[in-house]
Protein backbone atom coordinates (compact mmCIF):
# COMPACT_ATOMS: atom_id res chain seq x y z
CA UNK A 1 0.00 0.00 0.00
CA UNK A 2 1.32 3.18 -1.21
CA UNK A 3 -0.03 5.70 1.66
CA UNK A 4 -2.64 4.69 4.67
CA UNK A 5 -6.22 6.67 4.27
CA UNK A 6 -5.53 8.58 6.98
CA UNK A 7 -2.06 9.94 5.12
CA UNK A 8 -3.98 10.67 1.82
CA UNK A 9 -6.05 12.69 3.78
CA UNK A 10 -2.73 14.97 4.74
CA UNK A 11 -2.05 14.97 1.55
CA UNK A 12 -4.41 16.48 0.56
CA UNK A 13 -5.27 19.06 3.50
CA UNK A 14 -1.24 20.30 3.77
CA UNK A 15 -1.97 20.64 -0.50
CA UNK A 16 -4.97 22.92 -0.03
CA UNK A 17 -3.11 24.97 2.25
CA UNK A 18 -1.00 25.24 -0.55
CA UNK A 19 -3.49 26.26 -2.76
CA UNK A 20 -4.81 28.90 0.01
CA UNK A 21 -1.42 30.63 0.53
CA UNK A 22 -1.09 31.10 -3.02
CA UNK A 23 -5.02 32.76 -3.19
CA UNK A 24 -5.95 30.03 -5.83
CA UNK A 25 -9.72 29.32 -6.12
CA UNK A 26 -8.55 25.71 -7.23
CA UNK A 27 -6.22 23.46 -8.73
CA UNK A 28 -5.95 20.80 -11.89
CA UNK A 29 -3.81 18.06 -11.37
CA UNK A 30 -2.64 16.21 -14.11
CA UNK A 31 1.29 15.10 -13.65
CA UNK A 32 0.48 11.04 -13.22
CA UNK A 33 2.89 11.26 -10.60
CA UNK A 34 1.20 13.93 -8.28
CA UNK A 35 -2.03 12.26 -9.42
CA UNK A 36 -0.79 8.92 -8.07
CA UNK A 37 0.24 10.59 -5.08
CA UNK A 38 -2.81 12.86 -3.90
CA UNK A 39 -5.06 10.09 -5.02
CA UNK A 40 -3.24 6.44 -5.06
CA UNK A 41 -4.42 5.99 -8.62
CA UNK A 42 -2.13 3.87 -10.39
CA UNK A 43 -3.47 3.83 -13.96
CA UNK A 44 -2.18 5.97 -16.63
CA UNK A 45 -4.92 8.67 -17.54
CA UNK A 46 -6.77 10.48 -14.89
CA UNK A 47 -6.42 13.94 -13.28
CA UNK A 48 -7.69 15.80 -10.48
CA UNK A 49 -9.64 19.00 -9.50
CA UNK A 50 -8.90 20.38 -5.97
CA UNK A 51 -11.13 22.97 -4.31
CA UNK A 52 -10.81 24.61 -0.73
CA UNK A 53 -14.23 21.93 0.12
CA UNK A 54 -14.13 19.63 -3.02
CA UNK A 55 -12.04 16.96 -4.49
CA UNK A 56 -12.60 15.37 -7.84
CA UNK A 57 -11.00 12.23 -9.78
CA UNK A 58 -11.77 12.11 -13.39
CA UNK A 59 -10.53 9.20 -15.54
CA UNK A 60 -11.96 7.45 -19.00
CA UNK A 61 -14.33 4.42 -18.53
CA UNK A 62 -11.72 1.72 -19.17
CA UNK A 63 -10.74 2.72 -15.24
CA UNK A 64 -14.04 2.42 -13.17
CA UNK A 65 -13.76 -0.22 -11.48
CA UNK A 66 -10.06 0.23 -10.88
CA UNK A 67 -10.40 3.69 -10.00
CA UNK A 68 -13.04 2.16 -7.20
CA UNK A 69 -10.59 0.80 -5.59
CA UNK A 70 -7.64 2.73 -5.06
CA UNK A 71 -8.88 6.11 -5.18
CA UNK A 72 -8.50 7.12 -2.06
CA UNK A 73 -11.46 9.18 -0.12
CA UNK A 74 -12.74 11.64 0.05
CA UNK A 75 -12.32 12.18 -4.08
CA UNK A 76 -15.06 12.21 -6.07
CA UNK A 77 -15.07 9.69 -9.05
CA UNK A 78 -15.80 11.29 -12.79
CA UNK A 79 -15.90 9.42 -15.50
CA UNK A 80 -15.41 10.62 -19.51
CA UNK A 81 -16.32 9.53 -22.69
CA UNK A 82 -13.73 11.32 -24.13
CA UNK A 83 -11.81 14.49 -22.66
CA UNK A 84 -11.18 14.20 -19.21
CA UNK A 85 -11.84 18.12 -19.12
CA UNK A 86 -15.93 17.30 -20.32
CA UNK A 87 -17.30 15.97 -16.85
CA UNK A 88 -15.44 19.15 -15.12
CA UNK A 89 -17.23 21.20 -17.76
CA UNK A 90 -20.68 19.28 -17.24
CA UNK A 91 -20.99 20.24 -13.45
CA UNK A 92 -19.25 23.30 -13.97
CA UNK A 93 -16.77 23.04 -11.33
CA UNK A 94 -14.80 25.49 -13.13
CA UNK A 95 -16.47 28.97 -12.38
CA UNK A 96 -16.06 31.96 -14.68
CA UNK A 97 -13.47 33.80 -13.65
CA UNK A 98 -12.03 31.56 -10.58
CA UNK A 99 -7.95 31.23 -10.35
CA UNK A 100 -7.19 27.89 -10.99
CA UNK A 101 -3.66 26.44 -10.81
CA UNK A 102 -2.09 24.18 -13.08
CA UNK A 103 1.00 22.50 -13.74
CA UNK A 104 3.22 24.13 -15.95
CA UNK A 105 5.93 22.04 -16.11
CA UNK A 106 3.24 18.96 -16.99
CA UNK A 107 0.43 20.58 -18.73
CA UNK A 108 0.98 20.56 -22.32
CA UNK A 109 0.50 23.48 -25.04
CA UNK A 110 -2.24 21.18 -26.90
CA UNK A 111 -4.01 20.77 -23.67
CA UNK A 112 -3.79 24.10 -22.51
CA UNK A 113 -5.79 25.21 -25.46
CA UNK A 114 -8.28 22.73 -24.45
CA UNK A 115 -8.40 24.33 -21.24
CA UNK A 116 -9.30 27.79 -22.54
CA UNK A 117 -11.88 26.29 -24.62
CA UNK A 118 -14.15 24.11 -22.39
CA UNK A 119 -13.27 27.05 -19.77
CA UNK A 120 -13.16 30.60 -21.95
CA UNK A 121 -14.09 32.65 -18.88
CA UNK A 122 -11.86 30.63 -16.52
CA UNK A 123 -8.34 32.20 -15.42
CA UNK A 124 -5.76 29.89 -15.44
CA UNK A 125 -2.85 30.24 -13.41
CA UNK A 126 0.64 28.30 -14.22
CA UNK A 127 2.36 27.12 -11.24
CA UNK A 128 5.69 25.28 -10.45
CA UNK A 129 6.29 21.82 -8.07
CA UNK A 130 3.92 22.73 -5.35
CA UNK A 131 3.42 19.15 -4.85
CA UNK A 132 6.64 17.83 -6.24
CA UNK A 133 7.99 20.36 -2.69
CA UNK A 134 5.47 18.62 -0.67
CA UNK A 135 6.33 14.67 -1.58
CA UNK A 136 9.87 15.68 -0.90
CA UNK A 137 8.68 14.91 2.94
CA UNK A 138 8.15 11.01 2.84
CA UNK A 139 5.70 9.63 5.43
CA UNK A 140 7.16 5.93 7.21
CA UNK A 141 4.68 4.13 4.57
CA UNK A 142 6.52 5.77 1.67
CA UNK A 143 9.94 5.11 3.35
CA UNK A 144 9.57 1.56 3.65
CA UNK A 145 8.36 0.60 0.28
CA UNK A 146 11.43 2.71 -0.93
CA UNK A 147 13.46 0.83 1.46
CA UNK A 148 11.87 -2.28 -0.36
CA UNK A 149 13.01 -1.38 -3.90
CA UNK A 150 16.59 -0.66 -2.65
CA UNK A 151 16.79 -3.78 -1.58
CA UNK A 152 15.50 -5.42 -4.54
CA UNK A 153 18.15 -3.19 -6.33
CA UNK A 154 20.53 -4.57 -3.69
CA UNK A 155 19.86 -8.31 -4.20
CA UNK A 156 19.88 -7.93 -7.91
CA UNK A 157 23.37 -7.24 -8.47
CA UNK A 158 24.42 -9.61 -6.00
CA UNK A 159 23.03 -12.22 -8.42
CA UNK A 160 24.57 -10.56 -11.43
CA UNK A 161 27.64 -9.89 -10.17
CA UNK A 162 29.08 -13.34 -11.03
CA UNK A 163 27.97 -13.08 -14.60
CA UNK A 164 30.10 -10.55 -15.10
CA UNK A 165 33.36 -11.58 -17.20
CA UNK A 166 35.50 -10.72 -20.65
CA UNK A 167 32.87 -11.26 -23.00
CA UNK A 168 30.22 -10.81 -22.32
CA UNK A 169 27.97 -7.82 -23.80
CA UNK A 170 26.63 -4.82 -21.89
CA UNK A 171 23.26 -5.74 -23.02
CA UNK A 172 23.12 -8.80 -21.39
CA UNK A 173 23.99 -7.66 -18.40
CA UNK A 174 21.33 -4.84 -18.77
CA UNK A 175 19.46 -8.03 -19.13
CA UNK A 176 20.20 -10.01 -16.38
CA UNK A 177 19.57 -6.67 -14.00
CA UNK A 178 16.27 -6.33 -15.24
CA UNK A 179 15.46 -10.01 -15.30
CA UNK A 180 16.26 -10.15 -11.27
CA UNK A 181 14.83 -7.89 -10.33
CA UNK A 182 11.50 -8.39 -11.35
CA UNK A 183 11.88 -12.38 -10.16
CA UNK A 184 12.68 -10.47 -6.89
CA UNK A 185 9.32 -8.10 -7.51
CA UNK A 186 9.95 -5.01 -8.75
CA UNK A 187 7.19 -3.86 -11.57
CA UNK A 188 9.19 -2.40 -14.07
CA UNK A 189 12.86 -0.91 -14.52
CA UNK A 190 12.46 2.75 -12.70
CA UNK A 191 14.65 3.43 -15.67
CA UNK A 192 16.57 1.71 -18.65
CA UNK A 193 19.84 0.36 -17.04
CA UNK A 194 23.14 1.56 -17.39
CA UNK A 195 25.55 -0.80 -17.88
CA UNK A 196 28.74 0.95 -19.90
CA UNK A 197 32.46 -0.47 -19.79
CA UNK A 198 36.17 0.28 -20.64
CA UNK A 199 35.88 3.85 -22.01
CA UNK A 200 32.35 3.91 -22.33
CA UNK A 201 32.00 3.98 -18.34
CA UNK A 202 33.26 7.89 -19.12
CA UNK A 203 29.84 8.61 -20.31
CA UNK A 204 27.59 9.71 -17.12
CA UNK A 205 24.23 7.79 -19.00
CA UNK A 206 26.16 5.58 -21.05
CA UNK A 207 23.14 2.99 -22.03
CA UNK A 208 23.57 -0.57 -22.33
CA UNK A 209 25.05 -1.19 -26.02
CA UNK A 210 26.53 -4.30 -27.83
CA UNK A 211 29.90 -3.41 -26.64
CA UNK A 212 31.77 -6.62 -25.17
CA UNK A 213 33.29 -6.17 -21.59
CA UNK A 214 37.07 -6.54 -22.30
CA UNK A 215 39.76 -6.97 -19.44
CA UNK A 216 41.26 -3.87 -17.13
CA UNK A 217 37.92 -2.13 -17.92
CA UNK A 218 35.61 -0.39 -15.50
CA UNK A 219 32.23 -1.35 -15.60
CA UNK A 220 29.72 0.83 -14.05
CA UNK A 221 25.90 -0.11 -13.28
CA UNK A 222 23.43 2.19 -13.06
CA UNK A 223 19.58 0.64 -11.82
CA UNK A 224 16.92 0.49 -9.85
CA UNK A 225 13.43 -1.45 -9.02
CA UNK A 226 10.23 0.30 -8.07
CA UNK A 227 8.07 -0.98 -5.62
CA UNK A 228 3.92 -0.12 -5.64
CA UNK A 229 4.85 2.68 -7.20
CA UNK A 230 8.31 3.93 -5.55
CA UNK A 231 11.61 3.73 -6.89
CA UNK A 232 14.95 3.12 -5.91
CA UNK A 233 18.45 4.24 -7.95
CA UNK A 234 21.82 2.67 -7.26
CA UNK A 235 25.32 2.90 -8.75
CA UNK A 236 28.35 0.58 -8.72
CA UNK A 237 31.93 0.53 -10.42
CA UNK A 238 33.64 -2.54 -10.47
CA UNK A 239 36.76 -3.53 -12.11
CA UNK A 240 37.25 -6.56 -15.15
CA UNK A 241 40.52 -7.76 -13.97
CA UNK A 242 43.24 -6.14 -12.07
CA UNK A 243 43.05 -2.17 -11.59
CA UNK A 244 45.98 -0.24 -12.33
CA UNK A 245 47.03 2.18 -9.32
CA UNK A 246 45.30 5.41 -11.15
CA UNK A 247 41.76 3.46 -11.52
CA UNK A 248 42.52 2.92 -8.07
CA UNK A 249 43.03 6.30 -7.21
CA UNK A 250 39.88 7.57 -9.09
CA UNK A 251 37.87 4.62 -7.43
CA UNK A 252 38.95 5.82 -3.84
CA UNK A 253 38.35 9.50 -4.60
CA UNK A 254 34.90 8.70 -5.62
CA UNK A 255 34.23 6.72 -2.81
CA UNK A 256 35.65 8.98 0.15
CA UNK A 257 33.87 11.82 -1.38
CA UNK A 258 30.53 9.50 -1.24
CA UNK A 259 31.29 8.64 2.43
CA UNK A 260 32.37 11.95 3.40
CA UNK A 261 29.12 13.22 1.98
CA UNK A 262 26.80 10.36 3.62
CA UNK A 263 28.15 11.11 6.66
CA UNK A 264 27.51 15.16 6.49
CA UNK A 265 23.83 14.56 5.54
CA UNK A 266 21.62 15.72 8.16
CA UNK A 267 19.01 18.60 8.57
CA UNK A 268 19.63 21.66 8.08
CA UNK A 269 22.40 21.37 5.38
CA UNK A 270 21.50 23.17 2.28
CA UNK A 271 21.82 20.90 -1.14
CA UNK A 272 24.27 23.15 -2.30
CA UNK A 273 26.62 22.58 0.84
CA UNK A 274 26.36 18.84 0.54
CA UNK A 275 27.31 19.02 -3.22
CA UNK A 276 30.50 21.04 -2.66
CA UNK A 277 31.34 18.83 0.21
CA UNK A 278 31.67 15.95 -2.44
CA UNK A 279 33.00 18.34 -4.97
CA UNK A 280 36.16 19.86 -3.24
CA UNK A 281 37.49 16.55 -2.06
CA UNK A 282 37.51 15.46 -6.06
CA UNK A 283 39.24 18.73 -6.67
CA UNK A 284 41.63 18.57 -4.21
CA UNK A 285 42.28 14.93 -5.41
CA UNK A 286 42.98 16.36 -8.97
CA UNK A 287 39.68 15.46 -11.07
CA UNK A 288 37.34 18.33 -10.69
CA UNK A 289 36.87 19.30 -14.12
CA UNK A 290 35.96 15.41 -14.38
CA UNK A 291 32.67 15.50 -11.86
CA UNK A 292 29.89 16.78 -14.37
CA UNK A 293 26.64 16.61 -13.11
CA UNK A 294 25.13 17.21 -9.33
CA UNK A 295 25.96 15.19 -6.31
CA UNK A 296 22.17 13.55 -6.03
CA UNK A 297 18.33 13.86 -6.51
CA UNK A 298 15.14 13.44 -4.60
CA UNK A 299 13.64 9.68 -4.84
CA UNK A 300 10.16 8.64 -4.59
CA UNK A 301 7.11 7.62 -7.17
CA UNK A 302 9.62 9.30 -9.78
CA UNK A 303 13.42 8.46 -9.82
CA UNK A 304 14.28 12.05 -10.19
CA UNK A 305 12.46 13.88 -8.07
CA UNK A 306 12.77 16.78 -5.94
CA UNK A 307 15.34 18.43 -4.55
CA UNK A 308 18.51 18.94 -7.25
CA UNK A 309 21.28 18.18 -4.71
CA UNK A 310 23.18 20.47 -6.64
CA UNK A 311 25.50 23.50 -6.90
CA UNK A 312 22.98 26.55 -6.49
CA UNK A 313 20.39 24.45 -4.81
CA UNK A 314 18.93 26.39 -2.02
CA UNK A 315 16.59 23.72 -0.47
CA UNK A 316 17.28 22.82 2.96
CA UNK A 317 17.53 19.05 3.87
CA UNK A 318 14.41 18.20 6.05
CA UNK A 319 13.95 14.81 8.38
CA UNK A 320 12.17 12.07 5.98
CA UNK A 321 13.33 13.61 3.13
CA UNK A 322 15.25 10.62 0.69
CA UNK A 323 17.67 11.54 -1.46
CA UNK A 324 20.40 10.24 -3.83
CA UNK A 325 24.50 10.68 -3.29
CA UNK A 326 26.15 9.89 -6.35
CA UNK A 327 29.58 11.37 -6.96
CA UNK A 328 31.46 10.90 -10.16
CA UNK A 329 34.70 11.15 -12.35
CA UNK A 330 34.50 10.54 -16.01
CA UNK A 331 37.41 10.61 -18.00
CA UNK A 332 37.18 10.74 -21.46
CA UNK A 333 38.91 7.39 -23.34
CA UNK A 334 39.99 6.57 -19.98
CA UNK A 335 37.14 5.48 -18.40
CA UNK A 336 34.34 6.62 -15.51
CA UNK A 337 33.57 5.39 -12.02
CA UNK A 338 30.24 6.81 -9.53
CA UNK A 339 29.19 4.86 -6.56
CA UNK A 340 25.38 5.71 -5.76
CA UNK A 341 23.13 4.85 -2.36
CA UNK A 342 19.54 6.41 -1.33
CA UNK A 343 19.52 7.58 1.64
CA UNK A 344 17.06 9.27 4.00
CA UNK A 345 17.79 12.04 5.82
CA UNK A 346 17.11 11.82 9.59
CA UNK A 347 17.26 13.52 12.75
CA UNK A 348 20.99 13.05 13.74
CA UNK A 349 22.17 11.71 10.27
CA UNK A 350 21.47 10.03 7.20
CA UNK A 351 19.91 6.36 6.57
CA UNK A 352 21.25 4.54 3.96
CA UNK A 353 18.56 2.14 1.93
CA UNK A 354 21.24 0.53 -0.55
CA UNK A 355 23.94 -1.48 1.15
CA UNK A 356 25.70 -2.94 -1.41
CA UNK A 357 29.86 -2.95 -0.61
CA UNK A 358 31.37 0.65 -1.64
CA UNK A 359 34.95 -1.33 -1.33
CA UNK A 360 36.58 -1.67 -4.63
CA UNK A 361 35.82 -5.29 -6.56
CA UNK A 362 38.29 -6.35 -9.07
CA UNK A 363 36.56 -9.52 -10.85
CA UNK A 364 38.93 -12.48 -12.23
Amino acid sequence: MQGTSEGFKQRLKAFRSSLSARQLDGFLVTAQANVRYLTGFTGSNGLCFVTPAAAFFVTDFRYMEQAAKEVASPFDLLFAHQSLFQPLAEKKLLAPLAKIGFEAAHLSYAQFQKLREWFPETDFVPTEKILEEQAMRKEEAEIALLRQAARMADRALEEVLPLIKPGEKEREIAAELTYRMRLLGSEKDAFEPIVASGIRSALPHGLASDKIIGQKEFVMLDFGAVFQGYTSDMTRTIVVGKASPEMKKMYKTVRDAQGKAVEAARPGMSCHELDQMAREHIRKAGYGQYFLHSLGHGLGLQVHSEPRVGSGSEVVLEENIVITIEPGIYIPEVGGVRIEDDIVIRKDGAERLTHFTRELIEIG
